[in-house]
């Protein structure tokens, strides 16, 4: 038991050593951190050539129609994007609400307000699109906020666990920093705890993100036709809003160039328990899917998204 406790300790530590040095280094300008974003790229696509294999082969599957050369393009416009991602997401650190809101606009909020005004709880959902580690930026400056607004209400934001613990709790650190910043009255909960969460919430006004574009775990997912592929879905957002009766509304995160993104809301259906089966899910991914071909870099090809056979 001590044992344990001392390695729990031990990993406060260095993700807390990890999270100053990066606090430290997000004090430098955001041109500055684009100047080593550009170095980084360099690095991954050429020196180490992360996950080049995985990202052509999802990039070539999903866009039958492109050529080797676009293929080959779209890839390296892709790193140079997951690079930018890395160093936004140190620059936020220690940048305020109002700094970071001048890089994220958000458009159609009436929707989510419409809806909430009704039925208290929504669930929404995304995929791994513009800078998800940027997206607490969507509840907009604190002082500026209408208190009719769902954004004047708890947002929980559902992530998947790292399997590294020390990872997990720097993580956590940085995006429940986010929370603070922007006197947001939510948190954020790991993808387990959603049901609990939600009974326990289902009353409240109040709206929870969900990233569902995720693998998901255990043996009997959802497949849905997704970028000319069969892919699996997670099965607990679409069974959770079916059991609870709760709207769903798809976000999606726009990049419009290095440093600007915008959101945008689309609703899928203002109960999903008076919907078909599957429907949810399917529409999610059709959205996702329609998104992509408008902005084919927009996404996280790196992620071994297809690894699982159906």
């Amino acid at each position: 038991m001590e044992k344990l406790e001392g390695i729990a300790i031990m990993r406060k530590i260095i993700a807390n050593i990890i999270y100053y040095l990066l606090y430290l280094l997000s004090l430098l300008p955001l041109r500055v951190h684009y100047l080593f974003s550009d170095v980084l790229y360099f690095f991954l696509r050429y020196i180490f050539r992360y996950r080049s294999s995985t990202i052509l082969t999802n990039i070539s599957r999903s866009f039958p129609k492109l050529g080797y050369k676009e293929i080959y393009q779209l890839a390296g416009k892709y790193y140079s994007f997951m690079c930018d991602i890395i160093v936004e997401s140190v620059w936020q650190i220690s940048h305020s609400d109002k700094k970071i809101c001048q890089h994220i606009k958000v458009e159609d909020e009436e929707v989510v307000n419409d809806i909430q005004s009704r039925r208290n709880c929504v669930l929404i959902v995304m995929g791994h699109c513009g800078n998800w580690e940027m997206i607490s930026g969507l509840a907009g400056v604190a002082d500026q906020r209408s208190k009719e607004s769902f954004l004047s209400h708890p947002i929980y934001i559902l992530y998947k666990a790292p399997e590294s613990k020390t990872v997990d709790i720097l993580l956590r650190k940085m995006r429940m920093n986010e929370y603070k910043k922007f006197s947001s009255q939510g948190e954020v909960i790991e993808s387990k705890s959603f049901a609990l969460h939600l009974l326990k919430n289902k009353n409240q006004k109040c709206s929870y993100v969900l990233i569902a574009d995720q693998n998901p775990i255990g043996d009997n997912p959802i497949v849905a036709n997704f970028l000319n592929q069969k892919t699996a879905m997670h099965r607990g957002p679409e069974y959770l809003a079916n059991k609870m009766s709760l709207p769903v509304v798809y976000l999606y995160m726009d990049r419009l160039k290095r440093g600007q993104y915008k959101i945008k809301f689309e609703l899928i259906t203002e109960d999903a328990s008076g919907e078909k089966e599957l429907f949810v899910t399917q529409k999610f991914a059709s959205l996702l899917e329609r998104d992509l071909q408008a902005n084919n870099v927009n996404w996280l090809w790196s992620h071994r998204r297809w690894k699982r056979k159906i």
